[in-house]
């Protein structure tokens, strides 16, 4: 049974899964067979293989030698503009929603207010590196609107500002409503929060 428990733990670690949600997902691939879970193991290997982090925004996508990723690398993007995302998933959002053409950077996580030490997942370091290059002339922070996200927005904007005071940074406007997570908000409303960033 330590195999199955040790699943269900791993399971319930996913976003947006609790150990219910967790031992159910273990039942299903239980009863789906042998087949079902030998190519699920090897989709999640191969996955693993052939994508990588981008060595500029953090962001997963397709294996490249250049270390890359297509967004990064697309000439025709507004290299000008940085958006400061959560985590990979806000981007497609954002991306879907056709109204943004700059580029991205993820920090990973968020500042906590209860904790002044950062934590080891926000690269505050990694983007201030990235600001500090001279084709940057803009920073949209596009966090949830969470105390947390308000919050860690709050602080990297005060950093960034304070090292590089001729550099344009701006929030998402409150087309979105508090407590909204960015990978849950719709393209009109990002379309309406970026028109009106402040």
């Amino acid at each position: 049974m330590r195999p199955t428990q040790d699943l269900i733990e791993h399971i319930a670690e996913f976003p947006g899964i609790g150990p219910r949600q967790a031992r159910r997902v273990v039942q299903f691939l239980l009863s789906a067979g042998v087949p079902f879970r030998e190519k699920l193991a090897n989709l999640i290997i191969e996955s693993g293989k052939s994508t990588s982090p981008c060595t500029t925004c953090f962001r997963f996508d397709d294996a490249r030698d250049s270390g890359v990723c297509s967004i990064c690398s697309d000439s025709l993007r507004d290299h000008t503009t940085l958006m400061v995302v959560e985590k990979d998933i806000d981007i497609e959002g954002i991306e879907g929603s056709g109204a943004y053409r700059g580029i991205y950077f993820i920090l990973g996580g968020l500042k906590t207010m209860t904790e002044r030490k950062n934590s080891r997942r926000v690269r505050t370091k990694e983007l201030l590196e990235r600001v500090a290059t001279n084709e940057t002339k803009e920073i949209i922070f596009a966090l949830s609107t969470t105390p947390e996200g308000d919050y860690t927005a709050r602080e990297l904007s005060k950093e960034i500002q304070k090292a590089h005071p001729n550099k344009k940074v701006t929030l998402l406007g409150r087309g979105l409503s508090v407590g909204a997570e960015i990978e849950y908000a719709d393209s009109e409303t990002l379309r309406s929060a970026l028109r009106n960033r402040s």
